[in-house]
């Protein structure tokens, strides 16, 4: 086994160069990369390929500003310290989030990082490893990559807060610097759970979900104690949003926001607090200085922890691969011949859908219920769902909970017809399908990039391809809807009419949320950890889209229950606006399956996959 000494302190062979040589390659090299990528922008503007898309993203970066310009600049000022509070809590409470997730990520350990421990993508590397340049430079050398997408969010998000500040210039450079801090914290805790190993790994998953626990329950009990009883479950939503910022405004959670304090007080313009004890609080200019010099040292501290770090977690990758090579070869029988790693593949391929697909192909039946390769697609994305079933089960249970909590508030008129808790019930379901499912179950062209070229050569028309590619997906959020309806159902006891009809309508929405999530990938496509900003429009985009869907579906169907209402009898009316609906949102999501088919058949992998 040829692995690199972990005291290494360049990327490849040779003498190190001086720091100065190497921040001047990897500059001219990023130059290179950035102009080419502003060329390749500007181009894609003016390509008829790329219309579609530069319409897209022209068109909500103009709904953005104006929305900010009007419509916010019109809502209530916030307090400034409440603002500098949640500002630097709010980004803690983040990197919790981050940390909980990350620990019980299957993308982390040791079976996807690689002994190495390279910052770097695989284009990337090609281009530098091999090189005698410093280990530490490489490393930092992503601040570059990460100055656009995060200057890109904070002038989104200083359209949304100019009002509540006095200065745009400290809200910007403050914003920008918590922002920026926040990703290298977000980095260090990535880079300490990637050395860890199985054990300590499972050690760091307990002591996350207690931490989630706590945090669940401690939300939660206070919202329900401030809630007087029998309150809308609007009001409830109210009182958990406005806990959860109670939260974070918090002592504990200010002091672990230490390093993003003086970003948040340089935003809102307000002295820290022992500024303020030493120099009189009007002399704003003096303590926007101060802030700006503490913020620079605590990224400066960052980065040297980030650097200091990602030496030890090489050592300590190097040390775990070589205990587990002591353990191989010396036959611990917890490696050699175990059911749950190294055989794990073949259990998995013995799953009952694959042997069921595989006897009726034997017996060449198959071909007549499906194509044989939409089937081979299909499997492949049941694979992926064995594979990842635990997190698949968490990612909806929690929806599924949440969707249902309205239940547990007091109405006495629940029973026997549609109140408003049934109406957020309903909400929940529709919002988690919008929200919450695409990003749980990414099985489809989203995580295909890089095989886009395999995908072409299949004998697959495009039709046959896009209905393969997401009906894995949209059944399991059929099934999540049927079950939280089930249960619903048997607490609240609506009508059953309108379970049924919510039974059939609901899956048409997961169909279009699939849908048109692939057909947007396929026009912005973009690898799995892109920065920059073509990927916070993106993100945006498709946040937009998801909001107008959801209040396009209940306008919708109240403008056609009074045109039926307007021109049909009344002893036909219930019936025809029953069963119209239900043909019309089935309607439109096949209108989005056809939206989705000719994305993938414009699709040109030589043309309109990004580079790395």
């Amino acid at each position: 086994m040829n692995v690199p000494h972990p005291q290494a302190q360049s990327t490849g062979g040779g003498s190190s160069p001086s720091v100065w040589h190497a921040v001047a390659t990897l500059w001219h090299l990023e130059t290179i990369r950035t102009t080419y990528r502003v060329k390749r922008f500007l181009a894609r503007l003016g390509s008829p390929r790329q219309a579609f898309a530069s319409m897209l993203a022209i068109g909500f970066v103009a709904l953005y500003l104006l929305a900010g310009l009007t419509v916010l600049a019109r809502r209530d000022v916030v307090d400034p310290s409440r603002l500098q509070l949640w500002l630097s809590g709010g980004m803690v409470c983040y990197a919790i989030y981050h940390a909980i997730k990350y620990a019980w990520s299957k993308s982390g350990g040791m079976s996807s990082v690689p002994l190495t421990g390279s910052p770097l993508t695989p284009a990337m590397g090609l281009w530098i490893h091999g090189g005698p340049l410093p280990r530490d430079i490489v490393s930092l050398h992503e601040v570059v990559r990460l100055v656009p997408s995060t200057a890109a969010k904070t002038s989104l998000l200083c359209v949304v807060l100019y009002r509540d500040v006095p200065s745009l210039v400290c809200l910007w450079v403050g914003v920008f610097s918590a922002l920026f801090t926040l990703e290298w914290i977000r980095r260090l805790i990535s880079q300490f759970m990637d050395a860890l190993n199985t054990r300590e790994r499972k050690v760091i998953q307990g002591v996350a979900a207690l931490v989630a626990i706590a945090l669940v329950a401690q939300i939660g009990t206070q919202t329900w104690n401030r809630t007087p009883a029998g309150s809308d479950p609007a009001q409830y939503m109210v009182s958990m949003i406005g806990e959860a910022a109670e939260f974070a405004m918090s002592a504990p959670v200010q002091w672990l926001a230490t390093p993003l304090q003086p970003a948040s007080h340089l935003a809102v313009c307000q002295p820290m607090q022992w500024a303020a004890l030493v120099f009189p609080t009007d002399w704003i200019v003096l303590h926007a200085g101060l802030s700006l010099v503490g913020t620079f040292g605590w990224i400066a501290v960052v980065l040297f922890a980030y650097v200091r770090l990602d030496h030890w977690s090489l050592t300590k990758r190097h040390a775990n691969e070589q205990l587990q090579l002591q353990q191989f070869i010396g036959g611990n029988s917890s490696l050699v011949g175990h059911p749950g790693r190294f055989q794990q593949p073949d259990s998995v391929s013995r799953s009952g859908f694959a042997r069921l697909f595989s006897k009726l192909n034997a017996g060449r039946r198959f071909d007549l219920f499906v194509n044989p390769g939409v089937a081979a697609v299909f499997v492949r994305q049941w694979h992926c769902v064995v594979r990842y079933r635990a997190s698949v089960i968490v990612s909806f249970a929690i929806p599924m909970i949440v969707s249902l909590s309205p239940l547990l508030t007091n109405d006495s008129a629940l029973a026997g017809k549609a109140t408003r808790q049934w109406m957020f019930v309903i909400g929940g379901i529709a919002l988690s399908t919008l929200l919450l499912a695409p990003p749980a179950l990414q099985i489809d062209f989203r995580r295909d990039l890089k095989r886009m070229w395999l995908l072409r050569a299949f004998p697959i028309r495009p039709l046959a391809m896009c209905v393969a590619m997401i009906s894995m997906p949209v059944l399991i959020t059929s099934l999540f809807q049927w079950a939280t309806l089930g249960l619903a159902y048997s607490i609240a006891g609506p009508p059953i009419y309108q379970v049924v009809w919510l039974a059939i309508t609901l899956p048409a929405l997961a169909t279009m949320t699939f849908a048109i999530e692939n057909a947007l990938f396929l026009t912005f496509p973009h690898h799995v950890h892109d920065q920059g900003i073509a990927m916070v429009i993106r993100a945006k985009v498709t946040f937009l889209w998801k909001g107008v869907l959801l209040l396009l579906f209940p306008a919708l169907l109240y403008a056609w229950t009074l045109l039926c209402v307007a021109t049909i009898p009344a002893d036909w009316c219930p019936e025809v606006a029953y069963v119209g609906s239900i043909l019309g949102f089935w309607m439109m999501a096949l209108t989005s399956i056809a939206v989705c088919v000719w994305a993938w058949g414009r699709f040109d992998p030589a043309a309109d996959t990004p580079a790395e």
